[in-house]
């Protein structure tokens, strides 16, 4: 096992050792770093924004400067930061609403197997982005993706981020996003995590001032022996501020996964408010499941729920759609299908929403 790949996606705050959940650890070797020859931008500008690529101008936000805690790990920072072979800059003028979505397909194959991507998206005031990433492998590839993504949505801008992951089973898939909203800033965050033997992915939230928002929802499948590792933070520096985490999943075979939820209102940040609801549907009795919703308030007067609900699927809801001449195995997927729905809608292209639901019908195979 790399050291690198060695204490991972730590909690906020730690808990007991014995319960596994204050960090985790991938007992894979790191590959030896390659180039990453394709081109994954279809656009690169347009009217009211620019796409440069990161190697061109590395430009930096003054937040997120010194940071250490924006990524999964300093080190795994400090590889997608300095040694990325992939990444862009993009940046929205001010007043300036891009209704078309930006598109980066990093696809990863035998001659490219690895993805080291550093990207930043900064939106000026009262401008608005929607940017969506997609990750892939080829089959047979050993795919390894390290990501960092940093988002700034400046005073009233509104950034829409969505990350699409659909490699195959012999990937490692590594990804943080550090976002950090102004006043009346909103920031949204469209997870889609479905494939790769490790998905460790964090999404890590600053609202700095008033009435800042930032939302994530997202949806993770887990089958075989895949290990999914998940850690959102809302940080609550503003004055009501506002933040949603909404995450579905399904976990079968022998697959597990960690959850970890944090909403964390800071002094300062009265008459905020934040929510935070995981649902997992439990398809097999080996999965292993773990959830740590965490609430942290240095503040009075401030608003925080959290829920997070495992079980099976309805045999109310399952005995129905039987009943109404569905297979078993068909009335699953289409109950699996509706709890992901909700969430998947938000994917702004079409072709790539017909994707998802194609890869997780092929991954609900023997449910």
């Amino acid at each position: 096992m790399s050291e690198i790949l060695k204490n991972i996606n730590n909690i906020p705050v730690r808990t007991w050792r014995w319960l596994g959940v204050n960090e985790t650890n991938i007992k894979e070797n790191m590959p030896d770093l390659k180039d990453y020859k394709l081109d994954p931008l279809t656009i690169n500008n347009g009217e009211g924004y620019k796409v440069i690529d990161i190697k061109e101008k590395n430009s930096g936000i003054r937040f997120f400067e010194n940071k250490k805690d924006i990524g999964l790990s300093e080190p795994l920072t400090e590889l997608a930061s300095k040694e990325f072979n992939c990444g862009y800059l993009i940046e929205v003028d001010e007043k300036q609403k891009i209704e078309e979505p930006i598109f980066i397909d990093y696809k990863m194959d035998g001659n490219n197997p690895q993805v080291i991507d550093n990207n930043l998206i900064i939106a000026e005031e009262n401008s608005e982005i929607t940017v969506v990433m997609k990750y892939s492998s080829n089959k047979g590839t050993e795919a390894f993706h390290n990501g960092l993504t940093k988002l700034y949505a400046k005073k009233g801008a509104v950034i829409n981020l969505v990350k699409v992951q659909l490699m195959e089973d012999d990937g490692i898939h590594l990804d943080a996003i550090a976002a950090a909203a102004e006043e009346d800033a909103e920031i949204n965050c469209i997870l889609v995590e479905l494939g790769a033997k490790n998905s460790v992915t964090s999404c890590k939230n600053n609202l700095l001032n008033l009435k800042s928002k930032a939302n994530i929802y997202s949806i993770y499948l887990g089958d075989k022996y895949r290990k999914i590792d998940i850690n959102y933070v809302m940080n609550h520096f503003g004055r009501k501020s506002e933040s949603n985490i909404i995450s579905h999943g399904a976990l079968m075979d022998k697959s597990s996964k960690i959850f970890r939820g944090t909403l964390d209102f800071k002094k300062g940040s009265k008459e905020a408010k934040g929510v935070e609801e995981e649902y997992a549907v439990l398809l097999s009795s080996g999965v292993r499941n773990r959830s740590v919703p965490l609430l942290l308030c240095g503040e009075d007067d401030v608003k925080g729920q959290h829920a997070a609900s495992t079980g099976k699927i309805d045999e109310n809801k399952l005995f129905y759609l039987m009943s109404r001449g569905f297979s078993e195995l068909e009335a699953k997927k289409l109950i699996i299908e509706s709890a992901f729905n909700p969430i998947t809608e938000r994917v702004p292209i079409g072709e790539i929403r017909e994707e998802i639901s194609e890869y997780i019908r092929r991954r609900m195979v023997d449910v």
